[in-house]
């Protein structure tokens, strides 16, 4: 039920990612894109991409201010706004030459770092007018509460030239006062309690069923790397192209996923190798599935959470791809239940009971969920992109590190290529280029087994 026009509430999920939020684990998606930008245009980059956010930004979901129910009754709720304010939203990083590759890392790693202001739309950009080796770049976060990865991958496009300019807002949301707020609520709330009861039966069951997979998950070992994370972070980028996956991926018998699993428990097993630290268990990974609907819409986050091993005990490549595909299927039986967990229609008063019960288990920078590191592989376009009329060379995955881990690796097609982002614990990993090279050798050396 819409509490008022341009107004939507947050899901208990789209909730989780401000809740599970602290300053050492911002929760925001990302994405670092290079474009082909001549040189005689760069010092008109800036200028060409806040015309370009301005007309497309009310096709999107970033145009909104988040607001919380009075008391916490109600859900909280994103607001549409009319407008923002692109110098400060979409600005230039200051540097008195071109960005090498090496500086622009830097700069993203620590931007990485920088909680957005949810008062205020919830997203930033960060244009890097001049590369040193040519063209131009920005790096684009929008806070996870807004949209998982598959959602982010749609603003990205929404915000391209493959999309029109939309017409512009007049005035901002109009929010009813408080006691008419609540009023509205408790008719939603009891026009929505046989779903409520529903869903509660559904997830009984789902629990019951889940009973039957609790030996079959691999526990999540200690190692040095474990523990809280920092708040510092560092970053590199991997670009392969597809064709050479998916070739290895038809030899082999496997997927584009499992074969980026595999790429990144060589990587993982190697560097662990080198520094000591290589647990006789495998390392688990915290990644997820996507179980979006047409009925659910373009946004918000509808993703399961899962836990394979990455094998990372078995020296031979081939042997831990198909202990990695092993245990990714057992991961995806389990899922449509875990996704029956998720179906929560809101409650009275749960926003107010999530904020209490997250204050006590985000305390201390514990890990939330299982898994030492976050892998992760989502879609992107095929077709070639460009902005501004400038065409898209990369887009990067920017990722985060969830609170007690330290990597994540995540992958994303991008016309012929798949375009990965690398982010470490500063604290733990101080190069994760050295990750990012034995990603690449791990995939050299699955070609020469085939």
């Amino acid at each position: 039920m819409q509490l008022a026009p341009g107004v939507r509430r947050l899901r208990p999920d789209d909730h989780f990612m401000i809740l599970s939020e602290t300053d050492a684990s911002p929760m925001h998606v990302g994405a670092l894109v290079l474009l082909d930008v001549p040189a005689e245009r760069q010092d008109d980059f800036a200028h060409a991409i806040r015309r370009q956010f301005a007309d497309r930004l009310p096709a999107t979901p970033l145009l909104v201010r988040l607001h919380s129910s009075p008391d916490g009754y109600d859900s909280d709720v994103w607001a549409d706004i009319a407008r923002a304010d692109l110098e400060t939203l979409v600005a230039v990083e200051p540097h008195d030459g071109e960005w090498t590759e090496a500086e622009l890392h830097a700069a993203v790693a620590a931007l990485n770092m920088r909680r957005l202001d949810l008062s205020g739309p919830p997203f930033a950009a960060h244009l890097f007018e001049r590369l040193a080796d040519g063209g131009s770049a920005f790096y684009l976060k929008m806070h996870h509460s807004v949209a998982d990865g598959i959602g982010f991958q749609t603003v990205l496009g929404l915000l391209s030239d493959a999309a029109p300019p939309v017409t512009a807002r007049f005035a901002d949301a109009r929010l009813p006062a408080p006691e008419k707020w609540r009023q509205q609520a408790e008719a939603c709330f009891a026009a929505e309690e046989g779903l409520r009861a529903e869903q509660s039966a559904r997830r009984k069951q789902a629990l019951a069923a889940l009973e039957a997979f609790r030996d079959d998950r691999a526990p999540t070992p200690e190692l040095a790397l474990s523990g809280p994370t920092s708040d510092k972070r560092r970053y590199a980028t991997i670009s392969l192209p597809l064709a050479r996956v998916r070739a290895v991926g038809r030899a082999l018998d496997a997927t584009v996923n499992d074969i980026f699993l595999t790429l990144a428990s060589g990587a993982l097993r190697g560097y662990l190798t080198e520094i000591g630290d290589l647990p006789a268990a495998p390392l688990v990974v915290n990644s997820a599935r996507s179980y979006r609907r047409e009925a659910h819409g373009l946004f918000g986050n509808r993703i399961v959470a899962l836990h394979p091993h990455l094998a990372t005990h078995l020296a031979d490549p081939v042997e831990r791809l198909r202990a990695i595909q092993a245990s990714m299927a057992a991961e995806m039986r389990r899922t449509p239940h875990d996704e029956v967990l998720l179906d929560a229609a809101e409650k009275p008063h749960g926003a107010r009971d999530r904020r209490a019960a997250f204050a006590e288990r985000t305390a201390g920078g514990k890990r939330l969920l299982p898994g030492n590191l976050t892998l992760s592989n989502v879609p992107g376009p095929a077709e070639a992109r460009s902005y501004a009329g400038f065409r898209q060379r990369h887009n990067y995955p920017v990722p985060i590190i969830g609170s007690g881990r330290f990597l994540n690796i995540t992958s994303r097609r991008s016309g012929d290529n798949l375009d990965m982002g690398v982010i470490a614990d500063a604290g733990k990993i101080a190069d994760p280029g050295r990750i990012a090279a034995l990603f690449v050798a791990a995939l050299d050396e699955l070609e020469a087994i085939i």
